[in-house]
């Protein structure tokens, strides 16, 4: 399917980008909610500025970023103090915090509507003792996909009994549906591929807000303060959501295949409950003042991947060359992997790599050339595959509170058949700066990614502005780039796009 690419998406990206640069220095120059003051008055109160705004920035930033940290489990690039217990009242049974977020998408060139998503994140704990219970609901609302859907999810809902006998060991051990965090990457960690998470907005939300829990037996122990290992089993298996047909985001592929008259037939997902839908567990310990861990995984993909389901006779050869059909299959995969982690004063490094010797099946360009389906009927061949995050944060630099991640990233497919239609490797580079002023009431930031085999690129940028502890309104613009039959950004040349959010903390 031939698309067009818009022209100079990268002027108007950067223009955007200005703008909202230029709002953020002019809320700056005219003070809080537009005060003024006189200069005497200015001049007497800069040297008491000057000694006290360093502490209440970092006093609020704190505060704000473990409330959410714990809220939505997201990094900071850094530890920070647990925050303040909130009073829920006295009338409630257990604690709780949550958010409601809503966003609204302005027109572009791919169907010239406004589009929305909107959702209640609700989180609630409960202490008895040494044991303790904790859920996490999700209520969303998105008019994203081929029909406007409202769901419910319970993302999370687990019992957690724990061991303390001291001399810093400690186990905990948890039964019901938590999510695990994975890897060490900035929203790219080829190792969190545990939880299924969903992908109908694509990127707009962060990877631990796109998540939700697996079901099964969680064991958290640490030996000493240097060893700690973490294990789990699961005997349920849930798929992640993806882009459809008539989806926002639906993939060039599946549409090319339908105009081609080839169906999409139901998924091919195992069975919901079944002793091995998934175990693995993860071994962390120091040395040299680095943090490392080693990984294993082996159960059921929530990400799919698609194979050629029915075939027919081509009328006039007689072979079992014609696609009429595919389908959304889960296989089986085994990973291995490991990260470090280690810290020079401001400044941290960190890597991660995920080996996949099983269940990573691509498929073959049966689509070109329909006498591959000969050999391999389902168009797919399974090859190991290498992917890796080399990358560093820096806290405070050049201005204090201006924190920056820079990553480079890439993957691998080993015994390469040329038949396969992704590259052999890949290699990209991503960027994130975060900028807060004003006691934290203002924020911006910008997320880049590029990927060198097709040229893809994404832009995210966003600035908000708080005008009280709990609310937060942003505006930000998404834009990609990339030929349009390119496997990641490119197929979405079309759906640039700016936005307004709302977020509410309570």
């Amino acid at each position: 399917m031939e698309r067009v690419v818009l022209e100079g998406k990268t002027k108007r990206f950067w223009r955007v980008l200005l703008a909202l640069l230029a709002l953020a220095w002019v809320l700056t120059a005219a003070g809080p909610l537009g005060a003024s003051e006189s200069p005497a008055a200015t001049a007497n109160q800069t040297a008491a500025a000057q000694i006290s705004a360093a502490d209440a920035d970092a006093d609020e930033t704190l505060e704000e970023d473990a409330f959410m940290q714990d809220l939505l489990n997201e990094s900071t690039g850094g530890d920070v103090p647990a925050a303040a217990d909130v009073d829920t009242g006295p009338t409630l049974p257990l604690s709780y915090e949550g958010e409601v977020m809503g966003s609204l998408w302005a027109p572009n060139n791919h169907d010239e509507e406004w589009h929305t998503t909107n959702r209640l994140d609700l989180k609630g704990w409960r202490e008895f003792g040494d044991l303790s219970v904790d859920g996490r609901l999700r209520l969303d609302y998105q008019d994203l996909e081929d029909e406007d859907k409202a769901r419910a999810n319970l993302r999370e809902l687990y019992a957690t009994y724990q061991l303390r006998p001291g001399a810093g060991g400690y186990a905990d051990f948890s039964i019901g549906k938590k999510i695990l965090y994975w890897g060490k990457g900035d929203e790219v960690r080829p190792l969190d591929r545990i939880c299924p998470e969903d992908l109908t907005a694509l990127y707009f939300n962060d990877l631990n807000d796109r998540k939700t829990g697996r079901v099964g037996a969680f064991v958290d122990w640490q030996a000493n303060r240097r060893i700690r290992f973490e294990g789990f089993w699961s005997p349920y298996f849930e798929a992640g959501e993806s882009p459809e047909l008539g989806d926002y985001y639906e993939p060039s592929k599946l549409r090319m295949l339908a105009d081609a008259g080839i169906a999409i037939d139901g998924a091919d997902e195992p069975d919901e409950w079944s002793s091995d839908a998934g175990f693995g567990g993860r071994l962390m310990f120091s040395v040299l003042k680095a943090d490392l861990a080693l990984y294993g995984f082996q159960g059921y993909d929530p990400k799919p991947a698609y194979e050629v389901h029915r075939i027919g006779i081509h009328p006039l050869y007689g072979l079992p060359i014609v696609p009429q059909s595919v389908r959304e299959t889960h296989p089986r995969m085994t990973l291995y992997g490991a990260d470090i982690e280690r810290a020079f004063g401001s400044v941290v490094l960190r890597a991660e790599a995920a080996y996949q010797s099983d269940g990573a099946w691509f498929s073959l360009d049966w689509a070109q050339d329909p006498t591959l389906l000969l050999e391999t009927p389902s168009g797919t061949v399974e090859k190991d595959q290498l992917q890796y995050v080399i990358g560093m944060d820096k806290q405070d630099l050049f201005i204090h509170n201006l924190f920056m991640n820079l990553q480079f990233v890439g993957t691998r497919i080993f015994d390469y058949d040329s038949r396969i239609i992704v590259p052999e490797s890949d290699n990209g580079v991503t960027a994130y700066l975060r900028y807060s002023f004003l006691d934290s009431k203002f924020e911006v930031w910008y997320r880049y990614m590029i990927l060198f085999e097709e040229t893809e690129q994404r832009h995210h940028c966003e600035i908000g502005y708080k005008p009280l502890p709990w609310a937060k309104v942003s505006l930000g613009a998404i834009t990609f780039d990339g030929d349009a039959d390119a496997y990641y950004f490119g197929q979405y040349a079309d759906r640039d796009f700016v936005y307004t959010k709302l977020k509410l903390i309570f």
